[in-house]
């Protein structure tokens, strides 16, 4: 078992993200009330118990404790046993006497719950954050044990990248998820039903993910990136499961056999997204630019009074404004050469 938990400042946005899963029509989608503590789950009532509560601790900001935990894949977990298995992590972490809920997911391919509480008990103290890491995987160690869990790797190294804090904050107080947690969703969903490199390639595409993969003329790959309108990430800031090398690891892979259909791939994702090899060029053209005409700049005195010319100044105002014009032409059509994450404004 994994825990993933976060501190925010919304419980409400927390909670209303697990009510809205709750009325999905899509049964994959749905979300089950395992338990609450609320004395009802009217809106107007909610709001009440929380004003009292914020009432006990009004200088407490972050007061909003979000968890889940997950179960291996194919683990079968009874609604019964992973509420039990919920109460028992909650209480153990100190939630003793604390409101909260807890709700079962079906949106994965694996068995999870989110628990959500706030950190001031009903006595006015405050459940501490210290060590949080530490105490939690010690004890997911013990409930394995307890409840006969299919042991599963520490969250330490797990091979997905885990949300930081700004992203479950952002779900939190917006009650959707982060592009990151969708995409490892999709991504992993896409290598357990694909046996080929084609097939993977159409399961994101189907899924509105295109794929930019780092191939050198030879046909090797040695790189992935994962595109969706305003956000893209590489596979290894991804998870390390979503890397290429660890892909082809899962599915049937041959460069010579599977190299077309990557290519192919690629010139889709440029067409889609305007990107393409030839904005290397172009950037490298300006840079190129600047740099033969930086004797423009050299700061050249006049004779006269020691004075940048006013001759030279209005030259380099017209040379620089056109360099910046070609600058920012070209910046949008480069935007798939910067390694690493980029536009997740969570």
């Amino acid at each position: 078992m994994i825990a993933k938990q976060s501190i925010g400042k919304s419980f409400s946005g927390a909670l209303n993200y697990n009510l809205k899963k709750m009325k999905s029509q899509d049964p994959k989608e749905r979300a089950e009330l395992l338990n609450t503590n609320f004395v009802s789950m009217d809106q107007s009532m909610i709001r009440k118990e929380l004003a009292v509560m914020k009432a006990l601790n009004p200088k407490l900001k972050r007061n909003t404790w979000h968890t889940s935990l997950n179960f291996a894949i194919g683990e079968n977990i009874s609604n019964d046993k992973m509420r039990f298995i919920a109460e028992d992590y909650l209480k153990q972490m100190g939630f003793d006497n604390n409101l909260h809920f807890i709700f079962r997911h079906h949106d994965t391919a694996h068995p999870h719950c989110h628990i959500l509480a706030l950190r001031n008990k009903f006595d006015g103290t405050v459940v501490s954050d210290s060590h949080n890491y530490q105490k939690s995987e010690a004890i997911i160690r013990k409930l394995e044990n307890k409840y006969k869990l299919e042991k599963v790797k520490s969250s330490k190294h797990s091979k997905s990248k885990a949300l930081n804090k700004d992203e479950l904050e952002m779900i939190q107080r917006t009650g959707n998820p982060s592009n990151k947690l969708l995409l490892q969703e999709k991504v992993r969903d896409a290598i357990i039903h694909s046996r080929s490199m084609n097939e993977f390639i159409h399961q994101l595409e189907s899924h509105g993910i295109s794929v930019l993969f780092n191939q050198a003329s030879t046909g090797r790959v040695s790189g992935i990136t994962y595109m969706i309108p305003g956000f893209k990430i590489r596979g290894q800031a991804l998870g390390n499961q979503f890397k290429f090398g660890s892909i082809i690891k899962e599915i049937n892979y041959e460069q010579n056999r599977d190299g077309q259909a990557i290519s192919q791939a690629n010139s889709r994702t440029r067409e889609k997204y305007d990107t393409g090899r030839e904005t290397i060029q172009s950037r490298s053209d300006i840079s190129l630019r600047i740099n033969n005409d930086s004797s423009m700049f050299d700061g050249r005195k006049s004779k006269k009074n020691g004075r940048l010319s006013e001759d030279s100044l209005t030259g380099n105002r017209k040379q620089q404004e056109t360099v910046d014009a070609d600058q920012k032409g070209s910046k949008k059509n480069a935007d798939d050469l910067d390694n690493g994450v980029s536009h997740d404004s969570r």
